[in-house]
């Protein structure tokens, strides 16, 4: 019987050995499947990013995103505050929030590098302005957030924040917070809102990927996720 042998590349991003292969020309990762009910799971964290005109990023603008990407995703620290979940608040309308995500695949900093966006008068980073943009637009009663982590304490003070025990629960139109707990910006990195998602895979929209709002399919693993959060 062939062993699996992991073989780290980035982090978060894994080559699962014999049978399972890294694509970089074609954006593809395949490996053994990855159940969604365990959240520790160590699985690639990017399965397919697209380029700004929705076709799949490859070659070396795949291995130049792979690399920032997990520069920017990566703790710095492990966050010392439990990550508590709470019970589920009520529904917004999510496909509505789905839709006016993905209108904006393209849009971005003007000039590039700037940080300046029509998603806020501040020119700062601004993952968490564009979701909670997204969800305002939405009719989602929530202030717009420049740090990731607000956003998170915000759904727990209102019933909506879950835990990464609990990202099973994960669907379109909630939110995922990278990183490991919802204290400083060391410890929560970056926000994006789930456009779908199949078993143990999310297609994500995300402000401030390199520069704009891009769509990128990942792992829903705790080893990326601390929790999310439901608008």
């Amino acid at each position: 019987m062939e062993k699996t042998i992991p073989r780290r590349l980035v982090r978060g991003l894994t080559v699962l050995g014999v049978g399972a292969s890294l694509l970089l020309a074609s954006s593809v990762v395949t490996g053994p499947a990855i159940a969604a009910e365990d959240p520790d799971t160590v699985a690639p964290a990017v399965l397919a990013v697209e380029d700004l005109d929705g076709r799949p990023l490859t070659g070396e603008a795949l291995r130049e995103f792979l690399a920032q990407d997990a520069a920017r995703t990566a703790a710095t620290q492990p966050d010392t505050v439990p990550v508590a979940a709470a019970p589920a608040g009520t529904l917004a309308d999510r496909d509505q929030i789905v839709r006016f995500a993905a209108a904006e695949l393209g849009n971005g900093e003007r000039p590039a590098g700037s940080n300046c966006t029509k998603y806020s008068s501040q020119c700062v980073a601004w993952c968490a302005l564009f979701s909670t943009w997204v969800w305002r637009k939405a009719g989602v009663s929530i202030p717009q957030y420049p740090f990731t982590g607000d956003v998170y304490k915000w759904g727990q003070r209102n019933g909506k924040s879950y835990s990464k025990a609990n990202l099973g629960s994960a669907v379109k139109g909630d939110v995922l917070l990278f990183g490991t707990g919802p204290s400083s910006p060391s410890t929560s990195t970056h926000i994006g809102i789930i456009e779908s998602r199949s078993g143990s895979t999310v297609k994500m929209i995300e402000g401030n990927q390199q520069n704009a709002v891009r769509r990128v399919t990942r792992t829903l693993s705790g080893s990326t996720f601390y929790g999310g959060t439901r608008p």
